[in-house]
């Protein structure tokens, strides 16, 4: 066995091991990705049911009970939150662009609204209130989001 066998089955065995190196880190960066992904929608929704809840008891409460509720995690450069009591259809929708990615989450009101109403949260403003009055035009509770 020559001198330049020896270089070549180094070269060959150094270039099997970068291969395997690389590909592990691009499953390792896609493994973080989908992790933070997860992340952000867990928190979406954990947010979402914290707001039906609310809605619900400000509601059950009656004409004249406000809630101010604020984003609870943190939002930077071009994020943003918006939350969308919808009377169409009786649901709360929070949709969000995080990062880049964009995240939807529905959740089912078991009351009647009156009329849609919306907020948007972003890294500048972060609070809001759900406010209930009495429609009498309507007849019943009203309960909307406000800025705030």
């Amino acid at each position: 066995m020559g001198r330049g066998q020896l270089s070549l089955d180094l070269m060959f065995a150094v270039t099997l091991i970068m291969l395997t190196l690389v590909g592990a880190v691009s499953v390792a960066n896609h493994e973080v990705k989908s992790a933070r992904t997860i992340d952000s929608a867990s928190k979406l929704k954990v947010f979402a049911i914290d707001v039906r809840d609310t809605v619900i008891k400000a509601y059950s409460s009656g004409p004249g009970f406000i809630v101010r509720k604020s984003y609870p995690f943190p939002l930077e450069g071009n994020d943003e939150v918006q939350v969308v009591l919808n009377a169409t259809d009786n649901r709360l929708k929070v949709s969000a662009r995080l990062s880049g990615d964009t995240y939807v989450v529905y959740q089912d009101l078991p009351i009647r609204l009156v009329a849609t109403s919306t907020v948007t949260l972003n890294s500048t403003v972060r609070t809001f209130k759900v406010v209930v009055r009495y429609n009498e035009t309507v007849g019943a509770y009203d309960v909307r989001l406000e800025k705030g």
